[in-house]
């Protein structure tokens, strides 16, 4: 089966005035059409670093990462944008919405941006999988932290990218409003779609097909189909320096 997104040899280094610091030391990984990935790990080990590479939203300062075949490094900027516009989604801990435009016209953005044509039933259905239908003509400032993180995490199912990244997609929900959300995001990773999430949320993590524990800007260990139990021991022996 061909990989959805291949990484080889990221790496990740930051200068500063006290010299260098390496954030992602070499990982490499591959992500199959319908797996939901997880990535945990101890503070400062580097795992939105790792989603911002693999998202072509930061770039290593060595390897690569191709996407559907399509090696990133490849693409200038308008040609990313586009490839980045119509086949990817992402769900970041900050929500990104338009001040000015309601609930439902932020989900509907990216349809209009592409030039195509707005399907509201599929707006609608998407509020509705987030629990937000009534909030469609509300503005983002009308709403709170979480109702916003809704929004977010329907704009892109709504765009029903190949490849969804999420950085901490429940950081800012209630109990009932985050399972809803990994029950989304379950869901939605299978057939041709995939998910990747980074999380501090260990239960949480335990729902991926494969969890990534980092340690050091490296992958220290990799579960498969963990329960929470497993997940709990493996990112305290990667806080431990143990295997």
């Amino acid at each position: 089966m061909p990989h959805l997104l291949f990484a080889r040899d990221l790496v990740k280094t930051y200068n500063g005035s006290s010299g260098s610091t390496t954030v992602l030391a070499g990982i490499s990984l591959a992500i199959q059409p319908g797996e939901l990935v997880t990535i945990v790990g101890p503070s400062g080990s580097g795992k939105s670093t790792l989603l911002q590479c693999l998202s072509g939203l930061d770039s290593p300062t060595s390897g690569r990462v191709e996407i559907e075949g399509t090696d990133l490094a490849t693409l200038g900027a308008d040609a990313f944008a586009e490839f980045r516009r119509d086949r990817l989604g992402f769900v970041f801990q900050s929500y990104n919405l338009i001040p000015a435009l309601s609930a439902f016209d932020n989900i509907a953005l990216p349809t209009r941006l592409s030039g195509g044509s707005v399907d509201k039933a599929r707006v609608r259905s998407a509020l509705s999988a987030v629990g937000l239908t009534e909030v469609a003509r509300q503005r983002p400032s009308q709403l709170s932290g979480g109702q916003q993180q809704r929004v977010a995490i329907a704009r892109a199912l709504a765009a029903s990218p190949a490849l969804l990244f999420a950085d901490e997609p429940t950081g800012a929900l209630d109990t009932e409003s985050g399972s809803r959300v990994l029950t989304l995001l379950r869901t939605y990773a299978s057939g041709e779609r995939s998910v990747v999430m980074v999380t501090h949320d260990l239960e949480a993590a335990a729902l991926g097909d494969r969890v990534l524990v980092l340690r050091d800007g490296g992958i220290h260990t990799q579960l498969v189909r963990p329960t929470a139990v497993d997940v709990f021991a493996a990112v305290d022996n990667a806080r431990q320096g143990r295997r």
